[in-house]
């Protein structure tokens, strides 16, 4: 049985979706200008404002306003858009998402800023880029980036930041890993790397190549490069989620590899 999603009294929720088994979702810049298009388009159809976004590797944060019944009925319509898209561009069957998406309900202004600031920490804390400099997130939205995407109702969240120089400054030199929903449950100071900076280690050790195209190549070639993926420092389980490909499979190859 479902557990029942917990309502906010102020119609605001922090929206996560990722990819099933925490697979890549965008394999280049085309895929997320379509996912952005599409995230304009259902927003607009359901009357759900978006907040804050942010479009990681292998899954998004979203910080949206509207009734949940609408936001249920928004991520539903997107992500099996995108679905669709993604799986006819890629020549790939199945899902693309985990069946249901995450959501938090946010209560209280402070919190709302909090989690803005954290959804667009993300790619900093993963190691990706810094904040400001990071196209994929509504950060350059309010910091006034002339060539940034426009998808925001910008206008709550600067008046409570007082404006474009105290949303800035809310968030430049801000270091601190805040307590907001997160893509996984927290990690322990000795487990393994996150799963975004493997994901970038894995591109740089892969080429051309995309990982989720492993598990459809010859084997020597396929092993070939999951030798590479262990080289980079990938762990065994992280393989196995980003390439689909069995443990054993993995297993078998990094012992050869000894």
């Amino acid at each position: 049985m479902r557990t029942q999603r917990k309502r906010s009294d102020s119609d605001i929720y922090h929206v996560i979706s990722r990819g099933t088994g925490r697979q890549l979702i965008f394999e280049d810049d085309d895929d997320r200008v379509v996912f952005l298009n599409l995230l304009a388009k259902n927003t607009a159809q359901t009357s759900v404002d978006v907040y804050a976004w942010c479009l990681m590797g292998n899954h998004v944060h979203l910080l949206l306003h509207a009734p949940l019944t609408q936001i249920s009925k928004c991520m539903k319509n997107l992500c099996g858009q995108y679905a669709q898209y993604y799986n006819k561009r890629h020549a790939r069957v199945g899902h693309l998402f985990q069946e249901r998406f995450k959501s938090e309900p946010i209560e209280d202004e402070s919190y709302l800023l909090v989690v803005a600031r954290y959804i667009h920490f993300n790619p900093q804390k993963a190691g990706v880029a810094n904040q400001q400099d990071y196209p994929w997130s509504s950060y350059r939205e309010y910091a006034g980036k002339t060539n940034s995407q426009r998808i925001c109702a910008c206008d709550l969240l600067l008046d409570l930041f007082g404006g474009k120089k105290g949303f800035i400054a809310f968030h430049d030199g801000h270091t601190i890993e805040e307590a907001c929903m997160d893509v996984d449950a927290p990690r322990s100071a000795t487990s393994a790397m996150p799963d975004e900076q493997a994901i970038a280690l894995a591109k740089r050790a892969l080429g051309c190549q995309k990982i989720n195209d492993l598990k459809s190549l010859p084997r020597a070639m396929r092993n070939s490069y999951l030798e590479e993926l262990r080289a980079a420092g990938l762990s065994i389980r992280q393989i196995e989620r980003l390439t689909g490909i069995s443990r054993g499979i993995i297993q078998n190859v990094a012992k050869h590899d000894k």
